[in-house]
């Protein structure tokens, strides 16, 4: 974590956070390092992300995460994880980072919540394991934590490294702990295996996690690289509160097309947009997205990205599926 003058005055508050992750974590409380003796492990936000704090670019979608069906061999993408059958969450840590090169041993948790673009941290995130007294060489290390997926929904992921001299510094909103703390990382990615002609449904919530009573913002929906919006199609069930709360707020957007009481379809595949949602602090909204590919997308891949941003524009938090073809 960083070592300069506003670290260094945040050094009590890093100490009790510290003393509350050992509920989970088993760090022992430990006085703080000065600052050219702390370690600085780090997970990456993004493939161009190199430590440093505030980060930039996208931030739900670590590539220092990944969930495979293995527990030895690292999947290039994340695999189609099933409900209630077993997974392993792989998390690469990075040092050094480019505040401190100490060696020193540290602990991985892993925690999950409902598939979205917000959590409240930490009373919105489930425990799902730790792995204690984790070695980091020069270079990388990757470690490898067991997971039970839970029956009921689809899921995101957020890793938190912690050691006695390594410290994240937070508060309720996910978003900002994962942006100035070099060792969280959120890992919102759902891998979407399609059969022609055949409409998977994922859900996913909407809200606001942030500090204020309340919000107003978009989601935008961004489809890089081929576009599944043409050989395929999108849409978002907002259901009856999500989509009386747009129609309040004067039922704005671009790149859309109503098609029901409360269901749009994505029409513009390079960006599309749904305006002026209002949001109380600690809400979780659900709503319900439908891929329908058609045959033009036969042995296609494609990532979509759906992305909540606040009334400044700033990205709050988001979800990035990605579709292949369902082997058969």
């Amino acid at each position: 974590m960083i070592s300069t003058n506003p670290r260094r005055r945040r050094t009590l508050l890093a100490s009790a956070v510290l003393a509350v992750a050992t509920l989970f974590a088993g760090v022992a409380p430990a006085v703080q390092a000065a600052p050219g003796a702390r370690s600085d492990v780090f997970i990456r936000d993004n493939g161009s992300d190199y430590g440093y704090e505030d980060s930039s670019g996208s931030l739900y979608s670590s590539p220092d995460v990944r969930v495979c069906f293995s527990a030895t061999i690292l999947c290039a993408t994340d695999d189609p994880i099933v409900q209630g059958g077993n997974a392993f969450i792989h998390v690469t840590l990075n040092r050094p980072g480019p505040y401190g090169d100490a060696y020193e041993k540290g602990n991985l948790q892993v925690w999950y919540t409902k598939q979205g673009t917000v959590a409240q941290w930490p009373n919105q995130w489930n425990y799902i394991g730790s792995k204690l007294d984790v070695d980091v060489p020069y270079g990388t290390k990757t470690v490898v934590i067991p997971w039970k997926v839970p029956i009921g929904s689809h899921f995101c992921l957020l890793a938190r490294w912690l050691s006695p001299t390594d410290l994240p510094t937070e508060g309720v909103s996910t978003s900002i702990n994962t942006r100035k703390n070099n060792n969280i990382a959120w890992h919102n990615v759902n891998a979407v295996p399609f059969k022609i002609k055949v409409p998977v449904i994922r859900p996913i919530v909407f809200g606001w996690h942030g500090p204020d009573p309340t919000a107003v913002g978009d989601i935008v929906f961004t489809q890089p690289g081929k576009p599944f919006t043409g050989p395929g199609r999108i849409t978002i069930d907002l259901g009856p509160d999500l989509a009386a709360r747009w129609r309040a707020g004067g039922a704005k957007g671009e790149g859309i097309e109503r098609v029901g009481e409360t269901e749009l379809a994505i029409v513009n595949p390079q960006r599309a947009r749904i305006s002026g949602l209002a949001f109380k602090a600690g809400e979780q909204i659900d709503a319900k997205l439908s891929f329908t590919a058609g045959a033009e997308a036969a042995g296609g891949q494609y990532t979509v990205h759906v992305t909540q941003v606040d009334q400044r524009g700033e990205e709050v938090g988001g979800v990035e599926y990605r579709l292949a073809g369902e082997r058969q």
